[in-house]
């Protein structure tokens, strides 16, 4: 696995180092008058907003109060404001979150509780698309409210899903959600950690875990940034690593090494609008990352004796960055075993630029040492106390030597979202004519199979199969289709013949009955499709001779409607001969005695009786005729 490599070469970093506060700070100012101000948050009105003690401050660029709010409750100062929309800040105070409406006209309104579980909070989000907050309580779980306070659900790191655990695979009683929420905006996820190592990635709109990574084998100790640009990138900073994931699948897509970092807290990358990921590191360097991987280091030429020990600040346009630069008057690395610790003397100057990563452009830089009076023009600032985080701060919110133009945050959103039309939505269908064809093959595959089925089915319900050797159905079958081509041949044989008789067209007669006879077998009893019901067929399969006088002819009817009568005559020893004829010629056909064969054989009978002879004369003959055909009219008429 790749995490191995880094977990066994990579050398983790801790760093020894003194805030440069006092350089920064009036040195008449009484000790009493010093507030700490809370990390800040710049808001697309140009101005900072802060919290200290029980205090919420609005500062204008350049420093001075604009306005400010009492709080109840003394605010955290490791965490920033967070902006929820409709002119309103949530803060975090004592483990509770507050509420605070921006003044309407001059008047302010006094801080509401928002959310108050009794319990430490370990940070929240806000979604402003989805107007929910998303709050980690300590060993409970990651909470989910919208902005009226209303519970929406709540997700614990156990995860079971159809009898297998998805997290907490090591400890599963004591597992336990860890870090605060941070939210992707163009995936609509949320991304947070538990206290194994284990990443997860969440859905805003409920407890629909997308997918978790396992970082443990690397180290537990991580930070998350959402770069709303289709990655997620994960810092490690005792290991200086930085891992980009995919924020759709949580793949790993690839990993860098950089500069040993900072305290946990100041190592998040920040990305601008250009889709470069930049982090500051204790080298003096400023690492930044494309979308790809591929690597920028800001200056060229390093001084040795420098340090980036705070977050990057993104300017209001998006496309660039501020950077503060700490140069020491000495700094020493030391490695012990695995680790490496980094000493510093006192700082001398600040070097505070304007950077774009995607090119390296340094369009602005200036030094500041005790020259803070010229840099905050306005003297509120002197009751706080300052350092480059919030130095930094002030000058990326007046656009100290900016040239672009400021955009609002949903513009520069919209610009990094547009990196992250994804190439995992770009799904390779092949060649659409290729596939066109190929379903064509299957849908007759699958006609010709469904025929086959269907074909076997009725097949093997046959009479003819039932209890008897698939082998004699065959042998039968080749029979008739001999006899029906020995028939044909005598047939043309005889008629090619230039004498024509009376016992001629007996015999070709003969021949065409029982030719029909073998073609009615092959085609119901014999032949490979369904069995024939004889009973819905009988009128159609009759034969009617007609006597012609000295001579006999056969005509082969087939109508259903046709009523017939056959009157029974005195035979003699020829018509016999013909019914004993008729008969061995059904034998000869069928040796196994069939129940249509008799079928046959009775009606060849009847049909001889019928006939009659010839030797009877031509009177009887004559009346007969002219009776059968009287009745026939009258049959006919009938129907």
């Amino acid at each position: 696995m790749r995490t191995f490599r880094f977990f066994y070469i990579s050398l983790p970093f801790f760093f020894v180092f003194f805030s440069a506060v006092s350089q920064f700070q009036d040195q008449t100012a009484t000790k009493k008058s010093v507030r700490i101000l809370s990390k800040t948050l710049i808001g697309d009105d140009g101005r900072v907003y802060a919290c200290s003690d029980n205090d919420f401050f609005s500062f204008e660029s350049n420093g001075s109060i604009a306005w400010s709010v009492h709080m109840n409750f003394k605010c955290n100062t490791d965490f920033s404001p967070v902006y929820s929309g409709f002119n309103q800040m949530l803060v975090l105070a004592e483990n509770r979150i507050l509420r605070v409406i921006f003044p309407r006209n001059g008047t302010k309104s006094e801080p509401e509780l928002f959310f108050d579980p009794c319990e430490t909070i370990l940070g929240f989000a806000v979604s402003i698309s989805s107007s929910s907050v998303y709050i980690t309580v300590k060993n409970h779980g990651l909470y989910a409210y919208n902005m009226f306070r209303q519970q929406l659900w709540i997700a614990e790191p156990k995860i079971e899903r159809f009898g297998y655990r998805l997290g907490c695979r090591k400890d599963y009683d004591n597992c336990t959600f860890n870090s605060r929420p941070v939210i992707d905006s163009c995936e609509g996820s949320i991304y947070i950690s538990n206290n194994e190592g284990e990443l997860y990635s969440l859905s805003l709109r409920g407890t629909y875990y997308q997918w978790i990574q396992d970082f443990s084998l690397v180290d537990p100790l991580f930070t998350v940034t959402p770069g709303d640009n289709g990655l997620v990138y994960v810092v490690f900073p005792l290991k200086s690593l930085v891992f980009a994931l995919d924020s759709f699948s949580g793949d790993i897509l690839w990993e860098k090494t950089v500069g040993p970092l900072a305290e946990t807290s100041a190592s998040d990358p920040v990305i601008d609008s250009n889709s470069w990921a930049s982090i500051g590191s204790l080298d003096g360097t400023l690492y930044s990352f494309s979308r790809t991987g591929e690597l920028h280091k800001i200056p060229k030429n390093i001084e040795t004796d420098s340090v980036i020990q705070i977050e990057p600040l993104l300017d209001c346009s998006g496309y660039a960055v501020y950077v503060s630069q700490t140069k020491l008057e000495g700094k020493i690395d030391h490695v012990i075993e695995d680790y490496t610790y980094v000493s510093a003397k006192k700082p001398e100057t600040a070097v505070f630029s304007l950077v774009v990563p995607e090119t390296r452009s340094i369009y602005w830089s200036q030094s500041y040492s005790d020259q803070i009076p010229g840099l905050l023009l306005d003297e509120d600032l002197q009751h706080f106390l300052l350092d480059e985080r919030i130095v930094l701060a002030f000058i990326a919110a007046s656009s100290s030597g900016n040239p672009f133009r400021c955009r609002s945050k949903h513009e520069k959103l919209s610009s990094s979202c547009s990196f992250s039309e994804p190439e995992h939505l770009d799904i390779y269908i092949g060649n659409e004519r290729a596939i066109i064809w190929f379903l064509l093959f299957e849908f007759v595959i699958m006609v010709l199979f469904a025929t086959l089925v269907r074909f076997c089915f009725v097949f093997w319900k046959k009479k003819k199969l039932q209890d008897r050797p698939f082998s004699a159905f065959l042998d039968k079958r080749r029979l008739l289709h001999r006899k029906s081509r020995e028939i044909d041949k005598t047939i043309t044989r005889l008629q090619s013949e230039s004498t024509a008789n009376e016992s001629m067209v007996d015999k070709i007669g003969d021949l065409i009955q029982e030719r029909e006879n073998v073609k009615r077998k092959l085609s119901s009893t014999y032949s490979l499709g369904r069995d024939i019901d004889e009973s819905k067929s009988k009128l159609k399969d009759y034969v009617l001779p007609l006597y012609g006088g000295g001579s006999r002819s056969f005509s082969f009817r087939n109508r259903e409607n046709e009523s017939i009568t056959i009157f029974q005559t005195p035979r003699d020893e020829s018509s016999s001969e013909e019914s004993y004829r008729d008969e061995h010629y059904d034998d000869v056909a069928d040796n196994e005695h069939d129940e249509d064969d008799l079928d046959r054989k009775q009606k060849g009978k009847l049909l001889a009786h019928s006939e009659g002879s010839s030797n009877d004369g031509d009177g009887i003959a004559s009346s007969r005729r002219s009776i059968y055909l009287k009745k026939r009219s009258l049959s006919l008429k009938t129907n």
